[in-house]
């Protein structure tokens, strides 16, 4: 498998370089690397202070569209805010029909304490958030069970809850794909 990911922002080396190591282990990817200072200023809504996720994803689709020819998946570690119609924010959105997902870091800042011990915090909720949208990539839906990581998230506390593992039903459905999946990355 070939994952692009996408760096959009100001993220943390640690939280790329811990996303790399994940997506290259859960699934021996390979990974490939770019970085973007800015999203197109009409995709953001300043009545809300977020921008809107749908419309990021068909711009990285166009954006990307020459590297998504040599890869299986996109992925975006977008710095900001976004949300969609229905839904106040999102953590991350999956388009599978365009093969990409983008994960927005801003409220996965929150409740963090100030030390090392909260910027481990947020390097595993960026993981989980990765390995959730790229479950939904592969035709995963949300899961009842609370410890995988592809159950749903409405709050931070969700996120803190669940694993960055899929349970085995989650897992057996990866697997059932033809695709690899470290036993490492299952409950």
């Amino acid at each position: 498998m070939k994952i692009h990911l996408s760096i959009v922002g100001n993220v943390p080396h640690n939280v790329i370089n811990d996303v790399v190591n994940a997506l290259s282990k859960a699934f021996h990817a390979e990974v490939s690397l770019s970085y973007v200072d800015v999203i197109p200023s009409d995709l953001y809504v300043s009545s809300r202070a977020q921008y809107r996720a749908d419309a990021v994803n068909l711009w990285l689709s166009s954006k990307f569209s020459k590297v998504l020819r040599r890869v299986n998946y996109l992925i975006a570690l977008v710095e900001y805010d976004a949300y969609v119609p229905e839904l106040n924010f999102v953590f991350g959105l999956a388009s599978p029909y365009l093969r990409l997902a983008s994960i927005y870091l801003h409220r996965l800042k929150f409740l963090l304490p100030p030390s090392i011990e909260g910027k481990r915090i947020f390097k595993e909720r960026v993981r989980k958030e990765v390995m959730h949208e790229i479950g939904h990539l592969l035709g995963l839906n949300h899961c009842p069970n609370i410890y995988c990581v592809m159950h749903f998230s409405n709050s931070i506390m969700d996120t803190d809850r669940k694993s960055w593992k899929y349970c085995s039903s989650c897992a057996q459905r990866i697997k059932s794909l033809g695709i690899t999946l470290d036993n490492n990355y299952v409950l």
